[in-house]
């Protein structure tokens, strides 16, 4: 699978679920159907959508959408910004690239406790499913900070002023 082949996913994905656990819940079974198809080794599909999806992830990793996320969730813990992150890449390939560019552009798609934090564990899933192991990994630096600079908390709603109010709304 080649990122467009990813991005098609995540948006049929979108089409028949509106929630992260449904659209999990979906691709999770079509890469199980994908990766037994007889096409490529086993478990291609599941690799390679894996690596696509963590490649997206890594370019979210940023500390302004960091910002954009405490402002949605009230709190910028690890475990947010990774649910928020994948959230990003559930939105498709357009919406993902204009939030790259704008963060504060989510404001029109943004609502609290926006998270897809099921879509994170897809491919790990699938493939502890059908192969009843550990999906191989590359090693991650735990310790590795977000791009950008940090923005400080009180500095959030002056920095991204539409997503500041679309949470008070």
């Amino acid at each position: 699978m080649d990122e467009e082949g990813f991005w098609k996913l995540i948006d049929a994905a979108r089409e028949v679920s509106t929630t992260a656990t449904g659209q999990a819940a979906w691709l999770e079974g079509e890469l199980k159907s994908r990766s037994g198809d007889g096409n490529g080794q086993p478990g291609n599909a599941i690799r390679d959508f894996e690596q696509h999806f963590w490649s997206q992830m890594q370019r979210a990793f940023r500390w302004d959408l960091w910002g954009v996320a405490s402002l949605v969730h009230g709190e910028g813990g690890h475990d947010v910004f990774l649910g928020f992150r994948a959230w990003l890449v559930s939105l498709g390939k357009d919406r993902f690239e204009a939030a790259l560019e704008d963060p504060d552009s989510l404001a029109e798609e943004v609502w609290p406790g926006a998270t897809g934090l099921p879509l994170c564990y897809v491919g790990r899933n699938t493939w502890e499913g059908m192969y009843r192991s550990e999906l191989p990994t590359p090693t991650l630096d735990l310790f590795v900070e977000p791009r950008g600079e940090p923005i400080k908390e009180s500095d959030l709603a002056v920095r991204f002023p539409k997503v500041a109010a679309a949470m008070r709304r």
